[in-house]
């Protein structure tokens, strides 16, 4: 028999305590020899009283009994103590759903609070905005369509720098065999007139939009002035196109020497590279144009107003998203603390039923010890008797009888009150376990929906609508 004392690294260290041995004491006491010297002595016993070597023999028993019961009582109050630790740990009291939905739902009013006193503050300017879009579109008679715009003015802008650089590439290459400078000079040159290329297409593109507009005086007013740009573009082509004639035939000439050439025959271009330098220009005037037709929405005006609008209610989608988010998260982390719940629910149980188990074993063989003490007892003063009754024969009825074992200066009892409390206190907080778990998966399917529930009263279409309908009604009763 044995009980832990203390865990250390390598397990737990026992503490063990032997029975008694019945067949050591039988040798060494010789119970039977004993009986029949006795009887020789002793012609007319007394067989219902204990002689004094049966009373020897009771003794040694009871030294044993007082070792195990010394030895019992001692690992009572590390049971009871290991047991009284065990019970506190349990705390059946933390594992309820009602502090869980408590947490949840203080937790998930202050998600709600948190997006109503933002919407509070947005709802207004939100109204304002849509009331301004609306407004526009029933102006201008357009459908409640999408504006469409570059989702990236930084690409978008980087896409027209690149034609910039393209065009400048080209023109620096047929420049540069005829300027004075060389490639430098031709350098210098293609950036300067691809700059002002690409920048008076980009320009007239985004004017030409104005051909949308419902209002006939800005149609016609957007067409002319894209007519004049695209005129003055030309006619910049033309220019470069008669300069790198001009500078291919004398280096040094004048920049404005070119004009009166140009002006008497604008279409007197010889030189195979010049055509194809004046085509390559005007396919960057074509894709400039179109860069800057999609630089906005392709009416006029209509994309700065739906932007402002998209982002105000861009900003009510991400604290609605937000919300969500953070009620998600919250509905996660309930959950999994309710099957944290399972996890130490389980844990408990598992941990007592391994006590109980220890310590029932631990009893009976405390009690088993204690009962072979008393066939030990037995059986030496059975022994002796038979002994003593081998030399009486027939003469002498002396006769074993458990009477003998009982009575004053009779077996010690086992002292096992501790323990058994121990018992009873274990076996009460299994009995409280099991019915805490027969109760348990049913109240966690009903929190699980009463979380669903509240869950959805917060995150639903219909309740957000409610909600900010609420904070329109209350702004305008404020006004």
């Amino acid at each position: 028999m044995a009980w832990r004392t203390k865990k250390t690294k390598n397990g737990f260290v026992f503490e063990e305590f032997g029975w008694y041995d019945i067949e050591r004491v039988n040798k060494k006491l010789k119970p039977r020899l004993e009986g029949g010297k006795f009887a020789s002595n002793n012609p007319m016993p007394n067989e219902d009283k204990r002689t004094d070597d049966e009373n020897s023999y009771i003794s040694d028993v009871n030294q044993y009994i007082k070792q195990l019961n010394e030895y019992g009582s001692k690992k009572a109050i590390e049971i009871k103590k290991e047991v009284y630790t065990l019970v506190e740990k349990v705390e059946l009291e933390n594992i309820n759903f009602s502090k869980l939905y408590r947490f949840f739902k203080e937790k998930s009013s202050s998600i709600n609070d948190t997006f109503i006193h933002e919407e509070e503050e947005n709802q207004e300017r939100r109204l304002d905005l849509r009331n301004e879009l609306n407004t526009f579109r029933l102006a201008n008679k357009l459908s409640k369509r999408e504006a469409y715009y570059p989702k990236s003015y930084i690409l978008h802008f980087a896409w027209i720098f690149v034609f910039i650089f393209v065009e400048a590439l080209i023109n620096a290459y047929f420049f540069g065999e005829a300027s004075s400078l060389g490639l430098l000079g031709g350098v210098l040159i293609g950036f300067v007139t691809s700059f002002f290329n690409v920048t008076l297409s980009t320009i007239a593109g985004y004017l030409l939009r104005y051909k949308n507009h419902v209002s006939w005086f800005k149609k016609i007013l957007g067409l002319f002035t894209f007519t004049l740009l695209l005129a003055a573009i030309f006619v910049l082509h033309l220019f470069i196109a008669h300069y790198r004639e001009i500078l291919s035939v004398n280096p040094h000439v004048e920049i404005w020497s070119v004009v009166e050439p140009m002006l008497k025959e604008p279409f007197a271009l010889h030189d195979m590279e010049t055509i194809i330098l004046i085509s390559l220009g005007l396919l960057v005037t074509l894709f400039s144009i179109f860069k800057g037709m999609s630089l906005d929405d392709r009416y006029p005006g209509y994309g700065a107003v739906y932007r402002r609008w998209r982002e105000k209610e861009d900003q009510f989608l991400a604290s609605k998203k937000q919300a969500r988010k953070l009620m998600r998260e919250l509905y996660s982390v309930s959950l999994k603390k309710s099957d944290e719940m399972v996890a130490t629910l389980s844990s408990s149980k598992k941990a007592l039923d391994n006590l109980h188990s220890d310590m029932s074993a631990f009893i009976n063989a405390y009690t088993g010890y204690h009962v072979r003490a008393i066939e030990g007892a037995r059986r030496l003063i059975s022994s002796y008797r038979n002994g003593a009754r081998f030399v009486y024969g027939d003469r002498v009825s002396f006769d074993y009888s458990d009477k003998l074992l009982v009575g004053e200066g009779g077996l010690s009892k086992l002292n096992n009150k501790i323990l058994l409390e121990s018992q009873q206190l274990l076996e009460d907080t299994l009995k409280n376990v099991n019915g805490h778990i027969e109760e348990f998966y049913e109240n966690q399917r009903l929190f699980e929906n009463e979380l669903d529930e509240l869950k959805d009263k917060y995150l639903s279409h219909e309740s957000i609508e409610n909600i900010l309908y609420q904070v329109k009604k209350n702004r305008e009763l404020e006004l």
